[in-house]
């Protein structure tokens, strides 16, 4: 039975874990509102402050992809055991299955999810189908604040947290990641170069790059080195590989160093050493540098503007001891 009621009674799983009990249930999106959504005060406060810009990034995801949006379990603490109805006699080994009842004067603090708990909250007032879905919620018996406050610090402690270039290696909704992934198995520069996995490029790789940079460059050359991509949805693959491809074009044209460091591995280390060429961070400035310029010529005969971004860029001292960069505070 289920009652949203001032009490409710929940289908759940009830296990161990570390000596304490936790019941795993599943609730309804639309109850978010006016069920778990208090936050607890500053004294008793046993997770991060919620961040509303967090929250409303999460949001967005869901209303971009509401048949597909993927969100993880809520986590909360009780502060008493609560009442469980065992289903029947059968013994699973290790967990129960049955009915919990959560009353009236339960309290709840909120160990991990918060900012994915405000999103659900907000979508599914604009979206039915989202309101009808559900969500797991883990509840752990915990009474205790500070040992509740260590549930969080230890749940944070453990995590890993996954590289940027896996992630876009994984992304096939982006297209800005999308277009990165093409552009890295067909442009010279960048062929068998690129570090896909790895949130940063080895000093003794061969590798340029790492995919995340390649994915940032892109967006550098539509925004500029201090703007940002707010809506790509009308953006095509076809599109960011054309411009990409340019853009390297120019830098392959512009910098021998490239080419000589392709053929040798003894002359990559030294241009990773002696110049900034082989930065992420340089990379992206070039970019945006780039996008400067394509504005400010605006109309001009796009061969000219190629052939003006490569004499410009060729004439950059790049080295490491440079006036320019040092004078920049570049590191």
């Amino acid at each position: 039975m289920n009652n949203f009621g001032p009490g409710i009674n929940l289908p759940a799983i009830k296990g161990k874990q570390g000596g304490r009990t936790f019941y795993v249930t599943n609730l309804p999106n639309a109850v978010f509102e006016s069920f778990l959504k208090g936050v607890e005060s500053a004294v008793e406060q046993s997770q991060r402050p919620l961040d509303p810009r967090h929250a409303d990034q999460i949001a967005d995801y869901i209303r971009a992809n509401p048949n597909e949006y993927v969100v993880g379990a809520l986590t909360f603490a009780v502060d008493r055991e609560v009442p469980f109805t065992k289903m029947g006699d059968q013994n699973f080994g290790g967990f129960d299955l049955g009915t919990i009842s959560l009353g009236l004067n339960t309290k709840y603090h909120s160990l991990d999810g918060q900012h994915r708990r405000e999103a659900i909250i907000q979508v599914q007032r604009e979206l039915e189908n989202v309101g009808n879905d559900s969500t797991a919620v883990i509840f752990y018996v915990e009474p205790d604040l500070f040992r509740k406050r260590q549930m969080f610090s230890d749940m944070n402690s453990t995590s890993k947290k996954v590289s940027k270039s896996l992630n876009i290696s994984f992304d096939n909704r982006d297209p800005f990641a999308r277009a990165a992934k093409i552009l890295i198995t067909q442009h010279p520069l960048l062929i068998d170069r690129v570090e896909q996995l790895a949130p940063r490029v080895k000093a003794d790789s061969s590798d340029f790059f790492s995919l995340s940079s390649i994915q940032d460059t892109l967006k550098k050359l539509y925004v500029g080195t201090g703007g940002r991509v707010k809506d790509s949805s009308g953006m095509t693959d076809e599109e960011i590989v054309a411009r990409g491809a340019d853009f390297f074009d120019v830098l392959l044209k512009a910098r021998p160093e490239y080419s000589e460091a392709q053929r040798s591995q003894a002359a990559l280390i030294k241009y990773r050493s002696g110049t900034i060429l082989f930065s992420s961070t340089t990379l992206r400035a070039l970019a945006g540098a780039v996008y400067k310029a394509t504005v400010y010529y605006g109309s001009q005969d796009v061969h000219k503007v190629h052939d003006k971004l490569v004499n410009g860029i060729s004439k950059i001292d790049f080295t490491v001891n440079s006036d320019l960069f040092i004078k920049a505070n570049f590191n």
